[in-house]
């Protein structure tokens, strides 16, 4: 049921523009004023989800430069990552980063299919980690991830997950995955990395579990990270992340759109 909640929730988005709902997900200019809780400083807590291509910080901030809105010596982005990490390894590190600088934001999520195979893990870790964010000033926030590539199901099992979190611990929620179901669905753009197992006569042998993120899936999520943190739209920022213009606006377009969507719904 809530997979097909989901399916709704993209046709909607995709198939009705135009005319009510999306009305309301119009184009914001350049000059539209961020919102009081937008983070200059920002931790990116997480694993190859967020390191792989460059990393999606860097994707981010080259985003907030295109729109101006990146300052040396203001703007800080650094992320915290450990390979295959869940959540609940990172307090330890988290807390040590906070002592020795301060940070606005952080912005965490858990392994993979965390939140779905390891509910209660998710919510001691998620808990843990807000709480030692908050006791040094830093606004906790979730980044929901995505769907493994022919395993749909899975984005309403996540969507779910953090949103629940998000209310639980009063945080923001970056819907990322609902990003990656809405642009698989309406766009013809590969968002995912496959991985080398192993050569066999010479031949590439990739794991069956295709997860990571291609360019293109970290510059989605990047998009929907500065549309969330921003208030603002990315559609037509001049910074692809060196994809095709044409690729990277229409995945600035399904950022703005699904954050919009997801914020309207909560």
């Amino acid at each position: 049921m809530r997979f097909e909640v989901v399916k709704i929730f993209i046709f909607w988005l995709f198939c009705c523009s135009g005319s009510g709902a999306l009305a309301a997900v119009s184009k914001q200019s350049a000059g539209t004023a961020l919102p009081g809780d937008y983070p200059e400083k920002i931790l990116f807590v997480g694993n190859s989800f967020t390191y792989y291509n460059n990393g999606l910080h860097k994707h981010y901030g080259d985003l907030l430069r295109a729109a101006n809105l990146h300052e040396a010596g203001r703007n800080e982005l650094r992320m915290m990552t450990y390979s295959g990490s869940g959540l609940w390894e990172h307090p330890a590190a988290l807390r040590s980063a906070l002592i020795n600088d301060p940070w606005d934001a952080v912005v965490m999520h858990d392994y993979s299919n965390g939140p779905i195979v390891q509910w209660k893990r998710f919510v001691s870790a998620s808990d843990a980690l807000s709480d030692i964010a908050r006791s040094y000033g830093a606004v906790p926030i979730l980044m929901m991830t995505w769907a493994y590539a022919g395993r749909s199901e899975m984005t309403a099992e996540l969507a779910k997950a953090y949103s629940d979190r998000g209310k639980a611990l009063g945080a923001k929620v970056i819907p990322v995955g609902l990003a990656f179901a809405a642009a698989a669905e309406s766009l013809a753009v590969n968002l995912y990395s496959a991985d080398l197992l192993r050569f066999e006569a010479g031949v590439p042998v990739f794991d069956d579990t295709v997860k990571h993120p291609s360019v293109a899936g970290t510059y989605l999520a990047a998009c929907t990270v500065y549309a969330a943190l921003t208030g603002r739209n990315p559609e037509g920022l001049i910074y692809h992340g060196g994809l095709d213009p044409k690729v990277a606006r229409d995945l600035q377009r399904v950022a703005f759109q699904t954050v919009r969507s997801y914020e309207h719904e909560q």
